[in-house]
């Protein structure tokens, strides 16, 4: 078991219910994080700016505010400039991609995505801190 994110905030913002609940149990069960989850784009940026949360894991296709606005405004906060985002989105032309890592996306995950992949991926990024 990974404590990478042990007493560290993890903020989940995606629309899709069963998606949001699947994150959630797996960072929790897996890193024994605290994970804060909403379906709304404005409400997780707000809850964002609040909080500062170490990881952010940010669909893009949302209500309120779509995900690329949401990096733009994350990158812009001197806070929240730090905090590790991973865009999650059935998005998977290489434009959508090519956009997030340009906005400063930490790491790019297309769904339906694998649990244990997820897990690697979110693993490698806290190992660069």
């Amino acid at each position: 078991m990974d404590e990478s994110l042990n007493n560290n905030s993890v903020l989940v913002i995606d629309d899709d219910e069963v998606t949001r609940k699947l994150i959630q149990r797996l960072l929790e069960r897996e890193f024994k994080a605290q994970v804060t989850a909403f379906g709304n784009g404005l409400e997780g940026l707000e809850y964002a700016r609040e909080h500062q949360p170490t990881l952010i894991i940010l669909d893009l296709m949302l209500p309120g505010m779509n995900g690329f606005d949401i990096l733009k405004e994350l990158r812009k906060d001197r806070l929240l400039k730090e905090s590790k985002v991973i865009l999650v989105s059935a998005k998977s032309r290489s434009e959508d991609i090519e956009r997030g890592f340009d906005l400063s996306a930490d790491e790019y995950v297309t769904k339906p995505f694998q649990p244990k992949e997820f897990l690697a991926r979110v693993r490698k990024l806290l190992e660069q801190n």
